[in-house]
């Protein structure tokens, strides 16, 4: 293999959670720009293949939106510069009077891992150990806690879809070709087509790009997503394609499931679906019939009507036909950090789940987190109990959860709020203090999103650049607030100090006896692994020190999946950690067995348990034939607020120059609508909501139904240009959603259906 240019790197998109790994090559004047950017043939998941947003990385990295000095807030609301010292000093002293008035607990986190900077995610456990945060949230809390909720319940594990393996692919809500969202999307569609013997369901309003590839598109009406799925599971039953006797082996309640399912009207429910019953019913049969299925769901219906329903009717689907642990069907994987955190369910007599809630509103808390939804209500109100204080890190919740105008207001009436990220977010902007964080590529950073079997994969990543002067790593950040607020005595950490001075065993050792019994190192875990072992791993790798610590952990606890991948014996965590530092691409770091995905059920009979009594009960509710949102003759539009297209990403790119073709910010109708309402293509239109309206172009889009409007994600961030000219960036779509339209259960937003109108501007 011919070596690489001196300046050509290696290290990972950030663009989407795949984290496909990239090869840059860095050039211009100053050597610091992304000249070109391909895939990482090396890379063992992606290997070599990138989607076009890959390419527009430099747009991220090279931004004019870079912070590059901590900022506060005025009393007019303006903000000034100030050092590091009088920041770090200030901070930690307004975070440490509200923890002294009212208690951690009244001190809440939000974000962790946005930006493509997931080592934060890691590290801000110390933060939070310091400050006593009880309640934090982010963006798996405003997208994926119904399906974690869910998975626990049934599973008692996070998963993974083999959908480069299974016979029958099925697609629910998500469009692959566009928003990449899987390993080398476009080729498996590709190979699905190319295979006789596969076969692809795609079930999404639209004719998406990922539809032009399925067998089978089950064009359902918006929002009524839980009758297409509670279909096919009834088509399932009553046709008698359960795999009782696998179900008789592995599975718990399912009796009660088939008897629920046995009398569901499957041609009504289809018709009020939008859907041909036989195209339902075929669709039940592939799924039923097949040696191997797997599904894959996403934002489509997890932020849909009846989300958290749908997750479960998918994966009953999947169960009832026995499509776990076998070959092209669903694993149990393993990770050396879990970013979709198994939820720990406390089931009352009758099977149900006694959720811990927010104190003020009741909220769920799920997997740990709350959802984002009720942040405002849970801040604006006159409750003892209420939130006082926000630290926001790598996220911008004021521009991706429901109802900004609200979510601004409730930053501002906060006794504190700190915001750390890379640039001066719409959130940033609400906050009283403002920390510049270094960008993903000019430090060790880590994809922790990468979920695979029966490999599984890690990618510690290594800077590409020098950090832009005056930013700092987030869990340096996190250690001056620590040792600011006074909380590490002197020479409290000598021990540890001398013991990393020995080498990484007699630190691994030391280390484990130092928080074995010392409550107050452990909820500082992070930051002391940073201060003690980090010095010793090279300057600027102090980062590295929480990975050390999950990778002793991970070869602990899943000893036999890291022996297979050849990580075994005393020093197993050493030197999983070791290749992973000296690697330029992402390393295998566990394998496991179908038998596994068996053996690590956790559940009391060891046993799959398919009868959720809750969500159950909420299947019968679609009997009465309403929706759970409709449009009417006042907003007559269904809207998608938020859609993928080629050049929408996670909203870490703020320039809009990045996004390349026609119509790229456009709001886009059926053309069908365009003449029933007199809209004409390329018009300026007002769009409006319940809670807000906006202006915005129009476009045409035939893949579309009538009735439905749709706007890309990820727009209307305030960007200027080099000349300071503010650039159009599309609309701002949570400045028309409402929070109080979310799942009952996982308390996720309906952005996949917000009634709106449209008129001529």
């Amino acid at each position: 293999m011919a070596a690489e240019a001196d300046n050509v790197r290696s290290s990972a998109c950030n663009l989407c959670f795949v984290n496909c790994g990239i090869k840059v090559e860095l050039g211009g004047e100053d050597g610091r720009r992304f000249v070109k950017v391909r895939g990482d043939d090396q890379h063992p998941t992606s290997r070599g293949y990138i989607c076009n947003k890959a390419a527009r990385i430099d747009y991220y990295q090279n931004s004019g939106a870079r912070l590059d000095s901590p900022m506060r807030r005025r009393a007019d609301g303006s903000y000034e510069a100030v050092d590091w010292d009088t920041a770090i000093r200030e901070v930690a002293a307004r975070l440490a009077a509200v923890k002294a008035r009212h208690g951690g607990e009244r001190i809440f986190y939000y974000g962790g891992g946005a930006q493509g900077n997931h080592l934060v995610g890691a590290s801000a456990m110390g933060l939070r150990g310091a400050l006593g945060v009880k309640y934090m949230g982010n963006a798996i809390s405003q997208e994926k806690t119904g399906l974690a909720w869910v998975v626990s319940r049934m599973v008692g594990g996070m998963t993974h879809p083999e959908l480069h393996r299974a016979q029958v692919a099925v697609l629910v809500g998500k469009n692959p070709f566009m928003s990449n969202g899987m390993d080398r999307a476009r080729p498996l569609l590709k190979d699905i087509r190319n295979d006789p013997a596969r076969s692809l369901v795609v079930i999404d309003p639209r004719r998406t790009e990922t539809a032009d590839y399925a067998d089978i598109h089950l064009a359902v009406r918006p929002g009524r997503d839980a009758w297409c799925m509670a279909a096919i599971v009834g088509h399932i039953v009553q046709a008698d394609l359960v795999d009782r006797d696998w179900l008789a082996a592995h599975a718990s309640g399912h009796e009660a499931v088939i008897a629920a399912l046995a009398d569901v009207p499957v041609d009504e429910y289809a018709r009020f679906a939008g859907l041909d019953p036989q195209l339902v019913q075929r669709a039940a049969r592939l799924i039923g019939t097949a040696e191997s299925v797997a599904l894959e769901e996403d934002l489509g219906i997890q932020m849909a009507p009846h989300s958290t329903l749908v997750t479960y009717l998918n994966h009953l689907a999947v169960l009832l036909t026995g499509n776990y642990g076998r070959p092209g069907t669903m694993g149990m994987i393993t990770q050396l950090a879990q970013v979709i955190s198994l939820h720990r369910a406390r089931l009352d007599e009758n099977g149900r789940d006694r959720l811990q809630r927010l104190p003020v509103t009741g909220a769920p808390i799920i997997s740990g987190l709350y959802p984002g939804s009720y942040l405002a209500e849970e801040i604006l109100n006159d409750h003892p109990e209420r939130a006082r204080a926000l630290v926001i890190e790598s996220a911008n919740p004021v521009h991706s959860l429901p109802g900004a105008p609200r979510l601004r207001e409730a930053i501002r009436s906060l006794e504190f709020s700190l915001c750390v990220d890379v640039a001066m977010t719409e959130t940033a902007r609400e906050c009283d203090y403002v920390l510049p964080a270094s960008s993903t590529y000019e430090k060790w950073e880590a994809t922790f999103f990468p979920r695979n079997f029966p490999a599984n994969i890690f990618h510690l990543r290594k800077p590409l650049l020098s950090a832009t002067p005056n930013t700092l790593g987030e869990p340096e950040i996190h250690a001056r607030i620590i040792e600011a607020m006074g909380l590490v005595e002197p020479g409290e950490l000598d021990t540890l100090h001398a013991a990393a001075a020995q080498g990484q065993a007699a630190y691994r050792d030391a280390f484990f006896a130092a928080i074995s019994g010392n409550a107050k190192l452990a909820a500082l875990l992070p930051y002391v692994l940073y201060r003690t072992l980090g010095p010793t791993l090279g300057e600027g790798a102090e980062a590295t020190a929480i990975v050390w610590g999950l990778c002793q952990v991970y070869t602990l606890k899943h000893a036999a999946e890291a022996a297979r991948a050849g990580w075994e014996g005393p020093d197993a965590g050493l030197r999983l950690f070791a290749a992973l530092r000296d690697a330029d691409s992402a390393v295998v770091i566990g394998e496991s067995t179908y038998q596994e995905c068996f053996e690590r059920i956790p559940h009391p009979d060891q046993r799959l348990q398919l009868h959720i009594p809750e969500l159950l009960e909420e299947a019968q509710v679609l009997r009465d034939m309403r929706p759970l949102l409709d449009t009417s003759a006042d907003y007559p539009f269904a809207l998608v607020a938020g859609s993928r297209r080629a050049y929408t990403a996670n909203c870490a790119i703020r320039d809009p120059r990045w996004a390349k073709g026609r119509d790229t910010t456009a709001l886009t109708i059926h053309p069908d609508d365009g003449a029933r309402y007199a809209l004409p293509e390329g018009a300026r239109v007002r769009l409006e909501t319940a809670v807000g309206s906006a202006l915005v172009d129009l476009a045409y889009d035939a893949r579309m139904q009538p009735g439905t409007a749709s706007l890309p994600n990820g727009q209307g961030m305030l960007f200027r240009d080099e000349q300071g000219k503010l650039l159009s960036t599309g609309v701002y779509a949570n400045e028309l959603t409402d929070p109080a339209l979310r799942d009952r259960f996982a308390g996720t937003p309906l952005h996949k259906f917000v009634p709106a109108r449209l008129s001529l501007a």
